[in-house]
């Protein structure tokens, strides 16, 4: 567990690290790379086109990061932008992807004026432009489309994009080495790599960066191919990152590093791990809506395709998996400092999909639709697991000056999180709770062999229970779930879009209760749902048994099934 006094020497051991290194890129610098002068080839994206997307564009509408902003015949990049997150999106350049979708000369003429409406824009000195993310996802556009920027260009204009290359390499260069560990790092490294290699006469670039990347990834991807940050969208992130590396170096019959593919064949069943029978993704530590298709994309390059292991013990996650049901179960302790600053206080937290229908979800990154609720979303409450008196099992940074120095980092969770592990039942315990209340937090899953049936077991262990603390225990459930809760609030009834109808049963405990709740169901976008709430006390309910089971089939099902049962 991070405790804050340990928070207070890790932002002294940040601040000492970085002025080592800016001291060191002052009293020496490597040598710069030489100015490049022509682009081998475009690398390959995993990003799809959008006809849709280019014919805003070309009217001068550009929606980005949820903002959607007429430039009504101006220069985007002169307009003052809605939120620095549309101004990031803007400045990155990952916009230009969908101008290929109509690729031919009169689009080719379009993303020029729009690159030199850039070169020109004073906002394109701006922080957030030269923020390093961003100069790396636009260094990497321009390569990308680097066919669609120089079909039918002019002498000028090339030599333009080819200094405007020139300066990207050499700023991403000097900022790389003060770095510190993280998705940036990785991101500025994964690009200069990818650029040494597509870039004629760049070679001591690559070798370069391909050296730190080697460094980041080590520190960023973890040896069951999860992610630091314990979130199943930045295992996407990485393998876009990681992937068009790879295609880049057999492209030009060179070598893959050994770190690059095992790293990229680790993260694949990794992904298939989190990913539920709706094609999406699970919804912890800050995960926010990825495109099934997206993922689909992604999962095009796995050569091995390697199927999801039953425990992933490294990123912290047990997986329960039966005929068409699936079920995650967070048995991880907070992410280290560095990669905390979007995790979620989820300890023992669940969620549980049956084929194309998720029945009991978390919240999600609901502060990708209002930043606002970020704290919201990021509490114990908003996550289908165990709360005591509405406290939350981790802290979010929220004093100064730390947190402006390290951000909303989360700390101060579980020091011990025990798990055990048998066929299709796991047991997990942590402690979360027992500096502030003396308790420890058992939860017990089980998984019926066909799926159709899980039993789960809340028990809050220790002599100080016998103080009589409030608890709840939470089940946030899928968007599409129409919950009605029976008289006798023993159980609640569960139907599903398919016509399927599943119990969520109370076989020990205090009563069930229904109230709302919400949960993200797009990139920027929140529905509302309903949660089952148990509330106790831990004087009298020291334990709760649950479970959730199928009690009437899809209609297609029962109507195949009468259809069969029929004489001939």
């Amino acid at each position: 567990m991070t405790t804050f006094p340990a928070l207070i020497g890790f932002a002294v051991r940040r601040a000492a690290a970085r002025a080592v290194a800016g001291a060191r890129n002052l009293l020496w610098q490597r040598p710069a790379s030489s100015p490049p002068n022509r682009v081998i080839f475009a690398p390959e994206t995993l990003v799809e086109a959008d006809a849709a997307v280019a014919a805003d564009i070309y009217a001068g509408v550009f929606a980005l990061a949820g903002e959607v902003v007429d430039a009504s015949g101006r220069s985007p990049f002169a307009i003052a932008p809605p939120s620095p997150e549309w101004a990031r999106a803007l400045h990155g350049f990952g916009w230009l992807h969908h101008l290929e979708a109509n690729a031919n000369r009169l689009s080719s003429s379009n993303a020029r004026a729009l690159f030199d409406e850039w070169l020109q824009a004073p906002s394109a000195n701006e922080a957030v432009a030269n923020e390093p993310d961003v100069m790396a996802d636009r260094l990497v556009a321009w390569l990308v489309q680097s066919p669609l920027l120089l079909n039918g260009a002019d002498a000028a204009f090339r030599t333009r994009y080819m200094r405007a290359l020139g300066r990207h390499l050499r700023r991403l260069e000097r900022v790389l080495g003060p770095l510190p560990k993280g998705m940036t790092r990785l991101r500025v490294a994964a690009s200069l790599a990818l650029a040494g290699t597509v870039v004629a006469d760049q070679g001591r670039l690559a070798r370069w960066s391909m050296g730190i990347l080697s460094d980041a990834v080590a520190s960023e991807v973890l040896p069951d191919g999860g992610h630091a940050s314990r979130s199943p969208e930045a295992v996407v992130t990485v393998l876009t990152l990681l992937i068009p590396l790879r295609e880049a170096l057999g492209r030009r019959q060179f070598p893959v590093p050994t770190f690059l593919r095992d790293a990229i064949d680790r993260m694949f069943p990794m992904l298939r791990f989190f990913r539920y029978g709706d094609g999406g993704l699970a919804a912890f530590h800050g995960a926010g809506f990825v495109a099934p298709a997206a993922l689909d994309t992604v999962l095009y390059y796995d050569e091995v395709r390697g199927k999801p292991a039953a425990n992933a013990r490294y990123s912290g996650f047990q997986r329960l998996s039966a005929g068409d049901s699936v079920i995650l179960f967070d048995t991880g302790r907070v992410p280290p400092p560095t990669h905390s600053r979007h995790a979620n206080a989820s300890a023992l937290a669940f969620e549980f999909a049956h084929g194309a229908n998720r029945l009991v979800v978390n919240c999600g990154a609901l502060e990708r639709a209002r930043p606002e609720w970020a704290g919201v979303a990021r509490a114990t409450a908003a996550q289908s697991t165990l709360a005591i008196a509405e406290r939350s099992s981790a802290k979010v940074l929220d004093r100064w000056p730390l947190v402006g120095c390290l951000g909303p980092l989360l700390y101060a969770g579980p020091r011990r999180v025990d798990v055990a592990r048998e066929g299709q039942s796991a047991r997990a315990e942590h402690d979360g709770y027992h500096e502030a209340f003396g308790l420890v937090h058992q939860r017990s899953l089980t998984l019926a062999d066909d799926g159709l049936w899980l039993d789960g077991e809340d028990r809050l262990i220790g002599p100080d229970r016998l103080d009589g603390y409030p608890f709840a225990v939470r089940f946030h459930l899928g968007p599409n779930v129409k919950a009605r809760l029976e008289p006798k609030r023993d159980r609640v009834l569960l139907t599903l879009p398919d016509g399927a109808i599943w119990l969520f049963g109370l076989d020990e405990g205090p009563g069930l209760a229904l109230e709302d709740s919400i949960t993200l169901v797009a990139s920027r976008q929140v529905r509302r749902t309903t949660q089952i709430v148990i509330a106790g006390n831990t004087l009298t309910d020291d334990t709760v048994r649950w479970h959730i089971g199928r009690h009437a089939a899809p209609l297609d099902i029962e109507a195949e099934n009468a259809e069969d049962s029929e004489p001939d």
